[in-house]
């Protein structure tokens, strides 16, 4: 039976997942309507960019993040923190397909007018919390993380976009949630590395395979005796 403590990550991830800063302008107590009809439109709240900043609404979702990865780091069990990774990693895919398809239907881009109708607001909100998410897991669990995203035949030209796309919007994300991304085009595109990459955050998750590589090995002992075989000569 799974410990509470694996519940407790559980529960955090779907909320991270499907919760947004949007909320902080939302109707009512969590709830956001999926359509508003065209006279109601000027009574729907805009995405106030001022308050953003100066609340640091953004800033404080990221902290949720970085949370939800201390919690994956101290599951011990791989078998949990891999089902935990792919619930993840596969609802991330699932809500950059799908708010992604919004975004480009109604042309919301960090150039344009910033959309009125709360879908659109949650739209851009899950979107881009979820493209930084997707970087926190895969730079801090790489192995993992390529592992069950191998499956998905368009992962990494998807989230290329997605960050891209995400990284134009510097009036909403902080400096390092745009470094962040940064690192993970990087990560994930190899042609694109300069010279002096190096995952930072790749340390700080286990490295059980690496230690064990890293244990002396035992030199055999020759054994007594002629040899049968012919002694090599360097070409």
């Amino acid at each position: 039976m799974p410990s509470k403590a694996y519940y407790s990550v559980e529960c955090l991830l779907i909320l991270l997942l499907t919760s947004t800063f949007a909320g902080f302008f939302g109707m009512g107590k969590g709830t956001f309507p999926t359509l508003v009809d065209a006279k109601d439109v000027e009574k729907v709240p805009e995405l106030d960019l001022t308050k953003i900043i100066n609340e640091n609404i953004f800033v404080r979702k990221r902290e949720e993040h970085k949370l939800l990865v201390n919690h994956l780091q101290s599951i011990d069990d791989y078998g949990k923190r891999y089902k935990l990774m792919k619930i993840g990693l596969d609802e991330v895919i699932r809500i950059i397909r799908e708010e992604g398809g919004k975004l480009r239907g109604n042309k919301i881009t960090a150039e344009s007018e910033f959309p009125k109708l709360q879908e659109l607001i949650n739209a851009l909100a899950l979107f881009l919390e979820n493209t930084c998410l997707f970087g926190e897991m895969v730079l801090h669990f790489p192995d993992m993380s390529y592992r069950i995203l191998k499956g998905v035949s368009d992962w990494r030209t998807l989230m290329t976009d997605a960050l891209n796309y995400t990284k134009a919007f510097v009036q909403i994300l902080d400096e390092k949630s745009i470094e962040l991304l940064s690192l993970l085009n990087q990560e994930i595109n190899e042609d694109q590395r300069t010279p002096e990459y190096v995952n930072p955050y790749r340390e700080t998750a286990p490295q059980s395979t690496e230690k064990q590589k890293d244990k002396p090995k035992k030199k055999s002992k020759p054994k007594k005796g002629p040899s049968l075989s012919p002694t090599k000569t360097e070409l």
